[in-house]
């Protein structure tokens, strides 16, 4: 009895501690689950291209459009090139920001988008990307809006705390005999149910059936919150052997007019080997490299190609897949996925927002148990 009655202390003070937290965590995570589903109904008008011709400009040509709507004191960092002839081309600019502050805003200096048609070479729109939606959802539920090293700590301990609250709470709440089992697994509600039992079976029977993924879901999220997990765990799997990546030295015969349409070339070549992703990215240098890094998006993420190339040359530096990876970056890899439920596809998405969803709604239904024990039968009498 004295163990029962310092778990449900310790239940009790966890839920009413990090309950706040849990509840936008749960939210947040709900969209976020969707967000590739639901960005391009809400951003229709700046992601489709108004009509779709033969004859597309160059990267060439579409890089210095961007540059020329920005200027020298924004450089174009990112390309985002969906692979479907009616998407417009995202260009991306962003710097760091070194000052001191708190908030999710203070971390850089700037960070805008411009949505160009690759036909016409005309600004369809122009996003102040810190300030986009989608975006503060998601470092709301990454570091609650504070800057990453203050934030993803408190995100952190609240996540702990939730896989201790799900622990004691299936211990409390699990059937001690047969009899018990038969009416704790689904509800048996009747015309003169009260809400008080409907609240106490919601909270105990989907708790129930969410553990599992809520514990996944949880986990995963702490691995990116204490990087010192990742790299543990990383350690663990590896057993000190380390990833072997592939590095090519000569792969193409280079054209002549490799130097003056570079990235084009790059584009081919990429989109020839991997004519199925979702979509290519393109990361350019903040120095005076002359390497870009391009991606081969896929979904789920852990397919996802990692080249870089020498823009001037065409060359293929280097290139890393999935199956390049050791054991315990394969892991980190998959981390993104499994957080998700896109490593199950829909069905696993479906699971990941239901869980999310459950874990959302616990903290309150739990008040109101405690509230109606502590209150509810003085305010009745």
């Amino acid at each position: 009895m004295k163990l029962k009655k310092i778990l449900i202390a310790i239940h009790l003070w966890i839920g009413l501690l990090s309950g706040v937290v849990v509840i936008i965590l749960g939210l947040t995570g709900c969209v976020l689950v969707f967000v590739e589903e639901i960005r391009p109904f809400v951003y229709a008008d700046r992601l489709e291209v108004r009509s779709v011709s033969e004859n597309r400009l160059s990267m060439q040509d579409m890089v210095q459009k961007a540059k020329g709507i920005w200027g020298k004191d924004k450089p174009v960092s990112a390309l985002e090139i969906g692979n479907s002839p009616g998407k417009t081309w995202q260009f991306r600019s962003y710097r760091e920001d070194t000052n001191p502050g708190y908030w999710y805003w203070n971390e850089k200096k700037f960070y805008e988008s411009l949505f160009i048609d690759p036909y016409t070479g005309q600004l369809v729109f122009h996003e102040q990307s810190e300030f986009e939606f989608f975006r503060v959802i998601l470092y709301l539920h990454w570091s609650l809006l504070l800057k990453t090293e203050l934030g993803q700590p408190i995100v952190g301990v609240v996540t702990l705390l939730y896989i201790l609250s799900l622990l004691t709470g299936l211990y409390l709440w699990w059937p001690k005999n047969k009899k018990a089992r038969r009416v704790r697994f689904w509800f048996k509600w009747k015309k003169n149910t009260g809400l008080k039992r409907k609240n106490y079976d919601l909270h105990n029977i989907l708790g129930f059936y969410a553990f599992s993924v809520g514990l996944i879901i949880a986990f995963t999220g702490m691995v990116w919150a204490f990087p010192m997990l990742e790299r543990g765990l990383q350690n663990l799997l590896d057993k000190g052997k380390s990833s072997i990546k592939t590095t090519i030295t000569s792969v193409h015969t280079i054209p002549e007019t490799a130097g003056k349409k570079g990235l084009d070339f790059i584009y081919a070549d990429i989109k020839k080997k991997y004519p199925d992703a979702k979509a290519y990215h393109f990361y350019f240098p903040n120095d005076t490299s002359s390497r870009v890094t391009v991606l081969a998006r896929y979904e789920p993420t852990l397919k996802t190609v990692v080249m870089q190339y020498n823009m001037l040359s065409c060359q293929l530096l280097k290139t890393s897949t999935f199956e390049d990876k050791s054991n315990g970056e394969k892991f980190s890899s998959m981390n993104y996925d499994i957080h998700t439920g896109s490593i199950l596809g829909l069905p696993g998405k479906i699971l990941a927002f239901l869980g999310s969803m459950i874990s959302a709604s616990l903290p309150l239904t739990g008040f109101l148990i405690w509230y109606n024990k502590k209150w509810g039968k003085t305010k009745a009498s």
